[in-house]
């Protein structure tokens, strides 16, 4: 199964869950957003819907499509979860990145999205 949640709400969680920190330096930077999107989208320069643009964007590289390939068949057989250090679920980027990983893959390896998880 393949779960999303925050840094903070991650720390608490007594389940066995394999971590994917979606943060830069994490190394998973072939999905971490650009750092300049997110400064700029912090800072309200760039607009949730351009940032989304830009996010999606960089998640159609191949490089980007190889790291979801992988992980999405990890989901299949252990619980794996996509942790950023975003708080604010309306707005994040790692539910993005788990729904683009579900419609990528679903059809060709069951991968279910459960949501976020919460403690």
């Amino acid at each position: 199964m393949l779960y999303t949640s925050g840094l903070s709400i991650f720390k608490k969680i007594k389940r066995k869950l394999k971590p994917y920190y979606v943060m830069k330096n994490h190394g998973n930077d072939v999905v971490a957003p650009d750092q300049l999107d997110l400064e700029q989208y912090r800072n309200g320069v760039l607009t949730w819907p351009g940032f989304r643009v830009n996010y999606l964007a960089k998640l159609m590289r191949p490089e980007a499509e190889e790291w979801m390939k992988r992980v999405s068949g990890e989901a299949v057989s252990e619980d794996v979860v996509l942790v950023s250090d975003e708080e604010d679920v309306e707005h994040c980027y790692r539910i993005l990145l788990a729904e683009m990983m579900v419609n990528m893959f679903s059809g060709q390896m069951n991968v279910r999205y459960m949501g976020e998880l919460k403690v």
